[in-house]
């Protein structure tokens, strides 16, 4: 199944290696390198998946999720990070540990 995924990361070389690998798996990737124009971009298209860095400058990962399920409530929200998810801050969210490692991610991305 092929996915259409917002993926969010302030990091440039992170953006271009995830849009190149999961284009290469089938996937449609668009890339943002702030979380506004992240939330920009959820207002303008459809989205199956966010996937999205947890630590950025203008909001974090977590908030980003909660701002990006009121636009669209059925977006699947996928962070990523170095560190484990603080407890209580589950909201759905599937972690993926950095570094990224690609068949990880695909086997939860299903």
């Amino acid at each position: 199944m092929s996915f259409r995924i917002l993926v969010v990361d302030d990091d440039s070389a992170t953006l271009r290696v995830l849009a190149r690998l999961l284009t290469g798996e089938g996937h449609s990737p668009v890339t943002c390198a702030t979380p506004l124009d992240a939330l920009t971009e959820l207002g303008r298209s459809h989205y199956d998946v966010l996937l999205s860095d947890l630590v950025m400058p203008e909001m974090s990962g977590v908030d980003l999720v909660r701002a990006a399920k009121e636009r669209q409530p059925v977006l699947r929200c996928f962070i990523m990070s170095g560190h484990m998810p603080v407890d209580g801050q589950d909201d759905g969210v599937v972690w993926v540990d950095k570094p990224i490692d690609i068949d990880e991610l695909l086997v939860k991305l299903g």
